[in-house]
């Protein structure tokens, strides 16, 4: 079961290895979007780039719907306090309603692995990947699942396509400087 979820998320790696995910627009429409994340992995600035990945998660973060809006709003609120349970069923009513909003997926993924519950939150991942192929914190949240599943070549190739589009996660560059270390029989 897993191998068949993790076959479409392979595949996108694979496709960020090479420039696919860091050059083409995927967002026609929102050249904002497209001009903030090619300067995100342009700028040497680390308080520029902490001010891009701000902007770029507020764009993301946008439904364009009130009610959707809400459902997250509540669905925010109940993971800060613990409470996965009505924070997924928060979700799944935000991803029947508004399908093609990434954070929906982005945060019932979350959620998901809060839970250890790594196969839905794979799925949704590969939702989001669908929808936002340089979802930089979705593909540093896949490259975590796979640590917990103890995948570490296809985790690092997720930290590392996650690095291609924001090269400012310092978290992300360590797992990745530890797991370059470890596959190589270094050791930590």
């Amino acid at each position: 079961m897993l191998s068949k979820t993790l076959a479409p998320i392979l595949l996108v790696l694979s496709l960020c290895a090479g420039t696919a995910c860091s050059s083409v627009p995927t967002n026609p429409g929102r050249p904002d979007l497209d001009t903030m994340l090619q300067r995100l992995r342009t700028t040497h600035d680390p308080a520029e780039a902490q001010m891009l990945e701000v902007a770029i998660r507020h764009v993301w973060a946008r439904s364009g719907d009130s009610g959707t809006d809400r459902l997250m709003e509540r669905a925010v609120t109940e993971v800060h306090t613990g409470d996965y349970d009505n924070a997924l069923d928060a979700l799944d009513q935000v991803v029947r309603a508004a399908p093609g909003y990434v954070e929906g997926w982005n945060l019932r993924a979350t959620v998901h692995y809060l839970r250890s519950e790594y196969v839905p939150a794979i799925a949704d991942i590969h939702h989001v990947l669908v929808l936002e192929p340089r979802h930089f914190g979705a593909l540093a949240g896949l490259g975590r699942i796979l640590l917990a599943l103890d995948d570490k070549r296809s985790a690092l190739k997720a930290f590392e396509a996650a690095l291609k589009i924001n090269p400012h996660l310092d978290e992300v560059q360590d797992e990745v400087d530890t797991l370059q270390d470890e596959l190589a029989g270094i050791p930590i």
